[in-house]
């Protein structure tokens, strides 16, 4: 069966579902639709929690003003299956707020998630955006502590149309064992804490951050030395390059610039967001090589219905480069590494790794019903990177990846526009479902 073949076989699968959830969303608000039956004059939003105050005949809570002293609250479970991983279990929980005045100053976020598995993962992280009061300070951070167990897939983008097709969730999961899986078990801390300071009015910073990445403990499964030898390419490219194969870290300073002029951080319906990092990662830091690194990110949004600011078309790409030494394998550039794990949507991640790596999607998201509870998006996304060793030398857009897909949003908290994002996704050799709090990008 071909890519296509999948893909439709599962929307005829996901189609009755989405509807029967439009139809449920319509009936509980029907009198509100009677009231406003056009675009220029749409009926109030609902969340999910309007739906169930709904159900229970109370009144539906109307969207509070913002104002500094107010935290809003998003918890989602995580419960999931897959024969690599196991049990999931864990939760996500969202949590927004005004550091100053709203009219002044832009949303904080942050976004605590957690979870074990039955494999003997265990996976959490902290990441947030803190803007002071008036913006005058930006303060970031993405912080991880993984025990984990993955497969790479080698260097560069290859194996695309030989690849056994398989199946995964959130990205982390994979239901059968392809011949260009290299299983790999290890511990990861990452620690990033960005400070940036407003330089002028017009959305614009300037800073320093410091970024640590330490992998230990590292376990390279499929790797055999003795008859009959199987090299993998973590091990091929830690001796290439002079790494220790159970443990190296990437350890420096980045000086940043950024403009954020997006209207929401979680839901942005207009503004663009650019950033420039460039990374210095020496030996007397505690890096294994001296190495710098050159990080770039956009992301725009275009609305397409002036009425209907959800209706809108996004568009994000972000690089990364290797400009001089050489960076550990697993702390190369890959895709759904991002800081939220969301870039590479179709297919596993660390699917595809470089010392180069470009990687870019567009995203259609639109407005289902009227009450604004339920929303769709479909997208495509490309991924292109380089391999390094010298002997199977590839350069970036030598390959490019494709993927894409379809997703449902279900309007979680109308405060500060938080959605539980549901999307299915199809890439070569690949498919899978990608459930989240917050839009991709």
């Amino acid at each position: 069966m071909n890519l296509i073949q999948r893909f439709f076989n599962v929307l005829r699968c996901v189609i009755p579902i989405i509807t029967t959830l439009i139809a449920f969303a319509g009936s509980c608000y029907a009198q509100e639709q009677k009231q406003s039956q056009d675009t220029v004059h749409p009926t109030p939003g609902v969340d999910i929690f309007d739906v169930l105050r709904k159900l229970t005949k109370k009144p539906a809570k109307p969207i509070d003003t913002p104002r500094m002293d107010k935290s809003n609250i998003s918890f989602l479970p995580v419960l999931g299956y897959s024969p690599a991983n196991g049990v999931v279990l864990g939760a996500a929980v969202s949590v927004t707020k005004y550091m100053g005045d709203p009219n002044t100053t832009k949303l904080t976020t942050a976004l605590l998630n957690a979870s074990v598995t039955t494999k003997d993962q265990v996976i959490t992280s902290l990441r947030y955006d803190l803007y002071t009061s008036q913006n005058k300070w930006y303060i970031s951070g993405d912080n991880r502590l993984l025990f984990f167990t993955q497969p790479t897939y080698g260097l560069g983008i290859y194996g695309l149309n030989n690849q056994p097709f398989t199946f995964n969730l959130n990205g982390l999961s994979v239901t059968t064992h392809g011949s260009l899986e290299q299983p790999l078990k290890y511990n990861y801390i990452r620690l990033y804490e960005t400070f940036l300071r407003k330089v002028n009015e017009q959305h614009w910073y300037a800073g320093m951050a410091v970024m640590i990445d330490h992998n230990f403990k590292i376990q390279d499964e499929s790797l055999q030395l003795d008859s009959p030898v199987h090299i993998t390419s973590h091990y091929l490219y830690s001796k290439t390059y002079g790494f220790n194969t159970t443990q190296y870290s990437t350890d420096g300073l980045a000086a940043e610039i950024m403009h954020d002029s997006r209207d929401n951080p979680i839901s942005p319906y207009s503004g663009y967001y650019l950033n420039v990092s460039y990374r210095v990662n020496p030996t007397f830091l505690g890096s294994s090589k001296n190495s710098t690194m050159l990080y770039y990110e956009y992301r725009t949004y275009i609305n397409v219905n002036k009425n209907i600011p959800r209706n809108l078309i996004a568009f994000w790409f972000w690089g990364t480069s290797v400009l001089s030494g050489h960076v550990p394998y697993l702390e190369l550039p890959s895709i759904t590494w991002d800081t939220y794990n969301r870039s590479g949507r179709g297919y596993i991640q660390g699917r595809f790794r470089g010392d180069n790596m470009l990687y870019g999607e567009t995203e259609f998201r639109f407005r289902i019903t009227r009450n604004d509870l339920l929303g769709g998006v479909t997208f495509i996304d490309c991924t292109t990177a380089s391999n390094p060793l010298p002997y199977t030398s590839q350069s970036l857009f030598n390959t490019v990846a494709p993927g894409g897909g379809v997703g449902l949003r279900i309007k979680m908290n109308k405060s500060d526009r938080t959605n539980i994002t549901a999307d299915y996704a199809m890439g070569y050799g690949f498919s899978g479902i990608y459930l989240n709090i917050r839009e991709a990008f």
